[in-house]
């Protein structure tokens, strides 16, 4: 497995080549991108990779990740054309940049708590088989407000679609969001399916103990809701994130990019960043 950052993060107030620099300062050579990276919104059709690509060759890095956000925008979600659209636009995209995997999310595809399979089927089944297509898998990532807020949930959809090119991004923090157990449950339902992983931590919010604005999230789902969640460095969280690393290697079931991804503001950014590398590679972990 390889460390990554994801260009999210501080991608509204830095273009691609500062995050990369900033990244390469904490021996990070691996990168997931966003539509913000490469200078549009939602649609990876209008971008011009040109850029992007002169930044893998002058600073020797990879971008392992394309992601695709289109799901938060409810207008992008009202027409299941329109979205399959985006979503083979991230794939191409990804194709171009030699990226090894497409993120993506379900939210207005379907927000009840039991998934809608029907509506899912109309704005995934094409872009699956266009992944297989290019051989890129998409990765379905978990979020807390959705019809993949539960381990359950998400694993039922990976068995309603069972195909090889769809995958799930493991996100343990997520599914603490949802107030479920992000590790080990959520990991041993859903070890047969991960394609992607995201890592950062966050413990319950307290009102007295004077935790950090900046890191403070959304409100939580299920039994803490309607709780703030409260975002950590990973050393500082609740879920037991070298646990999860030493099982994705003892299992030998995921082998590609365990991918940073701050939630905090952009000032706070790089100290994440440079306490959870250090961290993650004392503990033994990406030693490369």
């Amino acid at each position: 497995m390889k460390l990554g950052i994801s260009g999210q993060a501080l991608g509204d107030v830095k273009n691609f080549r500062e995050i990369v620099q900033i990244g390469k300062k904490y021996d990070i050579f691996n990168y997931e991108i966003w539509t913000c990276n490469a200078g549009v919104e939602n649609d990876y059709a209008k971008a011009d990779a040109a850029e992007l690509k002169r930044i893998i060759a002058d600073e020797g890095i990879q971008i392992d990740c394309v992601t695709l956000g289109a799901a938060f925008d409810q207008e992008s979600c009202r027409q299941p054309d329109k979205y399959v659209s985006l979503l083979m636009a991230a794939l191409d995209f990804a194709k171009e940049l030699d990226a090894k995997i497409v993120n993506h999310y379900c939210y207005f595809i379907s927000m009840s708590e039991i998934p809608d399979f029907r509506r899912m089927e109309k704005f995934w089944a094409r872009p699956m088989d266009y992944a297989q297509q290019l051989g890129i898998p998409l990765a379905l990532e978990n979020e807390a407000h959705d019809s993949t807020r539960t381990p359950e949930n998400m694993a039922a959809i990976m068995k309603h679609f069972d195909h090889p090119f769809f995958k799930t991004n493991y996100d343990a923090v997520n599914y603490f969001h949802a107030s479920c157990e992000g590790f080990p449950a959520s990991y041993e339902i859903l070890r047969p399916y991960i394609g992607y992983v995201h890592l950062k931590n966050a413990c319950l919010y307290r009102p007295d103990a004077k935790q950090p604005e900046d890191h403070r999230g959304a409100p939580m789902s299920g039994h803490y809701s309607p709780a703030p969640i409260q975002y950590a460095p990973l050393p500082d969280g609740a879920v037991n994130i070298p646990g999860l690393l030493t099982h994705l290697q003892e299992d030998d079931v995921y082998h590609g990019t365990c991918t940073l991804e701050p939630h905090t503001t952009p000032e706070f950014v790089e100290d994440f960043y440079r306490r959870e590398s250090q961290w993650l590679r004392q503990l033994g972990f990406f030693k490369d």
